[in-house]
């Protein structure tokens, strides 16, 4: 009979044999972690929002596409082609019927989209259209000093016109407003 220590002994070594032959893969954890929903192959993946890197757009050149990818956080981007790095970021696929960039970055895989273009409504100009008659508009909320002034600025403009027509024309010049001569 066998003492008892020899018996723990390879029971143990029976023991650590048979852990170390299931033990199971690490190298694809990170990528495919247990604590994440599985992927099915059809499902379509999942558009970052809000992350640190933006795809602002493509270009497609005699070498292959580039992809504009921008970092937020550090206020750059890169134009790189599928497979190159950029910085921090791989690009890694492209979706071209989605318009889905896939790229690697700081260890995760994101997909990022193109933003789509926002169409807003201007606000309504607040500077009047000059008339067509060439006369200067008048602005009615101004108060009565305002008012003046205006149209004696008005006023001396019309002037200073019918002076350089005159010029031109070798007339004789307009008198200036209140009896005055230049």
């Amino acid at each position: 009979m066998f003492p008892p220590s020899s018996l723990f002994l390879s029971a143990g070594l029976a023991l650590l044999t048979g852990v170390a032959s299931a033990a199971v893969p690490l190298d694809g954890l990170a990528a495919n972690s247990p604590f994440m929903p599985a992927q099915s192959v059809n499902a379509a993946p999942v558009v970052a929002e809000n992350a640190a890197l933006e795809f602002r757009g493509f270009v497609s050149t005699r070498e292959g596409l580039l992809f504009g990818i921008y970092d937020r956080t550090r206020n750059t981007g890169a134009w790189v082609r599928q497979g190159e790095r950029g910085g921090e970021f791989n690009v890694v696929a492209y979706d071209a019927a989605n318009e889905w960039v896939t790229v690697e970055y700081q260890g995760q895989k994101l997909t990022l989209s193109l933003p789509s273009a926002r169409v807003g409504q201007a606000a309504p100009s607040a500077v009047p259209a000059p008339a067509s008659n060439g006369a200067i508009p008048t602005v009615s909320s101004a108060n009565p000093d305002e008012q003046r002034r205006l149209e004696s600025v008005a006023a001396e403009v019309r002037r200073r016109r019918a002076l350089r027509q005159s010029a031109v024309n070798n007339a004789p010049a307009p008198a200036r407003p209140g009896g005055a001569t230049p």
